[in-house]
């Protein structure tokens, strides 16, 4: 293209194309969720964060409205289950995790009901803690999943959340507020 007019002529169509999808690219950006589930806490919720105890901490995460996940250990075939893991530091280790009872949900075309995860997922985690163990203790961890559209029960791409358990020291003082006998 030598003839200038010709060029600027090509260029004078292009322009408005390049810039539409332009648009189109930054709207699915803007629309794409950046993870479907959220860390929420890590409580101990039985049991003592002392050296040499057990502690059992309650994980919780959030699910984005509009999407589900599968359980743990799915009966339907050829989906991803959610799988949780949480570390070691040193000799203090974590687990497996027991996880919250999941939901039914009957799927289009599937002759089986599958146990998903809507809404939030809690997890139980027995934390061993060692006898020379420091503290605070910050244990990392892992949930992995596989979230599924509520509308078109098509799965997204395999996502990771990393999070960390943090384990305060327990003190075992009463409360200042208890009665003597």
């Amino acid at each position: 293209m030598t003839d200038p007019v010709a060029k600027f002529d090509f260029m004078r169509h292009l322009l408005p194309l390049l810039c539409g999808l332009f648009v189109t690219q930054l709207c699915a950006l803007a629309q794409a969720p950046a993870t479907v589930v959220t860390f929420e806490s890590a409580k101990v919720t039985a049991g003592n964060a002392l050296p040499g105890s057990n502690a059992i901490v309650t994980v919780s995460f959030k699910i984005q409205p509009g999407y589900y996940l599968h359980s743990s250990r799915s009966n339907v075939a050829r989906v991803t289950p959610t799988s949780l893991q949480v570390g070691a530091f040193g000799a203090t280790r974590a687990l497996p995790p027991a996880y919250s009872s999941p939901g039914q949900k009957t799927l289009p075309g599937k002759a089986v009901t599958a146990q998903v995860y809507e809404g939030s997922l809690t997890a139980q985690v027995v934390v061993v803690i060692a006898a020379n163990a420091t503290f605070p203790i910050t244990l990392p961890g892992v949930i992995a999943y596989a979230p599924v559209n509520e509308k078109t029960h098509a799965a997204g791409r395999a996502e990771q959340v990393r999070f960390n358990i943090t384990l305060p020291r327990n003190t075992n003082a009463p409360p200042a507020t208890a009665k003597k006998k």
